[in-house]
């Protein structure tokens, strides 16, 4: 009797097994991450170009990023930036006379790093990355550091000021960045995205051109080349500025970044993970 209760009982098991759930793998990934690749404007504000100014003397850049949307919020992903991009001002091209008369300029190629949190309108749907909104508006706010490396032409040559103290002041390589701004995402395929951006980045720092505060007294220049880059008046024909008048506004400067960047969804696999596994009713035969 023991017996064929055993077999009766492992029979029914079978025929329960063949209408179980059963786990499949789908060969799909709930991609949460994403890598990109950005190019953009900047457009430099301070003493030697304001951001009313009609010429927007623009320079070009370039962003790597890598953005991973929070399990907690899919609203909210956090985005690491490095960037390569160029400023730059010239008192030539201002629309006032008395900074035209300044006859100050710089440029400038500096490096980047940035930390942000991106909130998005639309969160990423819990049915996966694939059924996300054609368009998504979102939001960014950061911190991280730039270089700070400012450069001036005299004679065909570019001159890096910051070793010159033009204005007897030393200031750091790197200064600290803090980047808001809004974007708009677009779905262009099931793993690419683009994203059109518009930041404005402050900076804790005036010397992003090399300009901000006082004149040198001229004799204090032991350097010919720095006596000339501090005060570019008499080039024009000007009168050179006496010790202490004001050469900048003592405010910090900082910069606009327009662009866009392409963004494709990262397979978890990348990073240890294996693709989904459903539990789906199958009936075997």
């Amino acid at each position: 009797m023991i017996k064929k209760g055993l077999l009766i009982s492992t029979a029914l098991l079978l025929f329960n097994l063949s209408y179980s759930q059963q786990y499949v793998t789908t060969g799909d990934f709930d991609r949460t991450s994403k890598a990109s690749f950005g190019v953009n404007f900047n457009i430099y504000n301070g003493e030697l170009r304001e951001l009313r100014d009609p010429n927007f003397q623009a320079g070009l850049g370039v962003t790597l990023g890598y953005e991973h949307f929070l399990r907690s919020s899919r609203n909210i992903s956090l985005r690491g930036n490095l960037s390569m991009y160029s400023i730059k001002g010239d008192d030539a091209l201002a629309p006032v006379l008395e900074r035209e008369t300044r006859n100050l300029s710089f440029k400038a190629t500096n490096f980047e790093f940035t930390v942000q949190a991106l909130y998005y309108l639309s969160p990423l749907p819990y049915s996966g990355y694939k059924d996300r909104a054609f368009g998504n508006l979102y939001f960014m706010l950061g911190a991280g550091v730039t270089s700070n490396n400012p450069k001036a032409t005299l004679n065909g040559s570019d001159i890096q000021l910051r070793p010159l103290r033009l204005e007897g002041e030393d200031y750091g390589t790197l200064a600290v960045v803090i980047p808001v701004g809004l974007g708009l995402n677009l779905f262009v395929n099931r793993l690419v995205d683009l994203q059109i951006e518009a930041q404005y980045n402050m900076t804790l720092t005036g010397y992003l051109d090399d300009v901000n505060g006082v004149y040198r007294d001229p004799i204090s220049f032991a350097d010919p080349i720095a006596a000339q880059l501090s005060d570019r008046r008499p080039e024009i024909g000007l009168l050179p500025a006496a010790a202490g008048d004001l050469r900048g506004n003592g405010t910090n400067d900082s910069y606009v970044r327009i662009g866009f960047r392409l963004n494709y969804y990262l397979p978890k696999s990348l990073y240890g993970k294996s693709s989904i596994r459903c539990i789906v009713n199958k009936r075997t035969r």
